[in-house]
């Protein structure tokens, strides 16, 4: 009777983790993929913002205008490759 309680036991716990790392993997899954929308909608508005606002300006602006501008993309994009390699590493962390 002690065996058959003691494998129950075991049965139910090795269930139980085998849930937890189910749940887990949701989760890391979950946090990847929301980082990488975020870089996406980073790479969107810091790179294609200054682009549009160039664009439109019917003003004449000075050089250091489009030198703020091409900082602003290309920190945008170095942002957006970042955030986009750290949802990356979440979600091999994940699916360990």
């Amino acid at each position: 009777m002690t065996e058959n309680l003691q494998e129950t036991t075991r049965a139910q716990r090795d269930e139980f983790i085998a849930a937890e790392k189910v749940r887990s993997n949701e989760i890391q899954k979950y946090v990847a993929a929301a980082i990488d929308r975020l870089s996406t909608a980073v790479a969107v508005v810091g790179f294609l913002g200054p682009i549009v606002s160039m664009a439109n300006s019917e003003i004449d602006h000075r050089s250091s205008f489009y030198i703020v501008q091409s900082t602003i993309m290309t920190s945008s994009v170095v942002l957006s490759y970042g955030l986009h390699l750290y949802g990356r590493i979440q979600l091999t962390r994940g699916l360990e």
